[in-house]
This record gives C-alpha cells, sequence and structure tokens, in this order.
C-alpha cells in the first residue's frame, strides 16, 4: 500500500465553502501516470479516485464547457471546433510526455 501524504506534492488543495474542514485534494503521481482526487474531513482521507492522465482532458473539456456555458454533454463528444480546449489540452498532455 502506498504511504498517504497529507497535502499534494504536485496538485492543489480546494476546500469546500459549506464547511471549513472538508475539502478535495488533486495530486498528479507522474510515475503512475494518473491523478488522484481525494475527499478529505480535516486531516481523514475519506475516499479517493483514481483518474488516468489520458481522461483528464475530457474532465476539464467537461468543465469548461460549463463554465462558458456550452451545451456539450460529457461523453465521447468532440469539443466544438472553436473551443480552445481542444488543441491547448492535448498540447499539454503531449508536452508532460515529452518530458
Amino acid at each position: 500500500m502506498e504511504p498517504v501524504s497529507p497535502l499534494p506534492t504536485q496538485g492543489a488543495v480546494f476546500f469546500d465553502p459549506r464547511d471549513e474542514g472538508r475539502s478535495l485534494r488533486v495530486s498528479f503521481h507522474d510515475a503512475l501516470g494518473v491523478f488522484v482526487l481525494s475527499l478529505w474531513k480535516d486531516n481523514t482521507c475519506l475516499g479517493t479516485f483514481r483518474l488516468p492522465a489520458d481522461e483528464a482532458p475530457r474532465l476539464i473539456h467537461s468543465m469548461v464547457s460549463a463554465l462558458i456555458g456550452g451545451d456539450v454533454a460529457m461523453g465521447n463528444i468532440e469539443p466544438p471546433s472553436g473551443d480552445r480546449s481542444s488543441s491547448v489540452i492535448p498540447e499539454a498532455l503531449q508536452r508532460l510526455k515529452n518530458a
């Protein structure tokens, strides 16, 4: 079993506005090729989800679409041609792979 890191060494922490002790931690584990999303209550991890790095663009696209009011459904639908994320996200992933 992997050791639990209380704070991501490469990632971010997001605090839930409903409760000061609740947070979402996102960390990237290059050796495993995954993002780990974990739910925390104070100093206790309540659960984790491993998102393969190649799935990150789909997650990001769904969030960007929601922010810009796009009606692109989540799933295997291609982003609209004018959506900058359709080129920026794959380029960023390629840079990560080449690093």
